[in-house]
């Protein structure tokens, strides 16, 4: 098996790997979506409250100039 060819900071350890990686997930599928949590959590094959509940944990915010959920 190959090793994957990704631009890993060493670093770091794995619980902050997974949630650096989960957070660029969230945040490009709410640009995406302009901001709609609804859309950016059913691109994610996720429900919103489970796109809620990310977010919260890991500090990310509603775009203000779009507060759309």
């Amino acid at each position: 098996m190959e090793a994957m060819d990704m631009d890993m900071d060493m670093d770091k350890d794995y619980k902050t790997m997974v949630a650096d990686f989960e957070r660029g997930l969230i945040e490009a599928a709410l640009q995406a979506s302009a901001g709609h949590q609804r859309r950016a959590a059913a691109s994610l094959g996720i429900l919103p409250t489970t796109l809620h509940e990310k977010m919260k944990r890991l500090g990310l915010r509603r775009p203000v100039d779009n507060p759309v959920v």
